[in-house]
């Protein structure tokens, strides 16, 4: 299913393989690294913005999981991403959805309800996908890993 999102996203360009942005180390625990990136001028031309989410602000705060002992604070670092994160993120975050309030004010129409309940309905199970994607944050945490290589 991504490959064909990827397909319908990107029909005659070559995606790239990964997504990378240079940071500063502005943290560190036992097992995380917080790296801040910020956006850059090149963001408006790469192909990837949309999927990536950095677009959307100046600064964002990146969570890494910590492997060594070699990186400190201050560091310059390089976060890298693979492309498909970005496009299944865009699945979890959008598509689904859409597809679950059509389905559901669908079939509530189809039920019989009137169509101002059924939009209610619709939006309000919108609300409880949200809601349930939020609550399993820490396991999409561990499916959208991001690296740090050293500048």
């Amino acid at each position: 299913m991504f490959t064909f999102v990827a397909q319908l996203l990107c029909i005659d360009c070559k995606m790239a393989e990964k997504i990378e942005h240079e940071g500063v180390i502005v943290g560190l625990s036992i097992n995380t690294i917080y790296v801040k990136i910020e956006q850059q001028s090149a963001c408006s031309d790469c192909h990837a913005r949309k999927s990536c989410g950095v677009g959307e602000s100046k600064e964002k705060i990146i969570e890494i999981p910590r492997y060594s002992d070699d990186y400190k604070e201050g560091d310059r670092v390089s976060v890298v991403g693979k492309s498909f994160m970005g496009l299944k993120a865009v699945v979890y975050a959008f598509i689904f959805p859409l597809i679950i309030m059509v389905l559901v004010l669908v079939l509530s129409i189809k039920t019989g309800v009137n169509d101002g309940i059924a939009a209610f309905i619709s939006i309000f199970v919108l609300f409880l996908y949200y809601i349930l994607l939020y609550f399993f944050r820490d396991k999409f945490k561990r499916k959208f890993v991001f690296s740090i290589d050293r500048i």
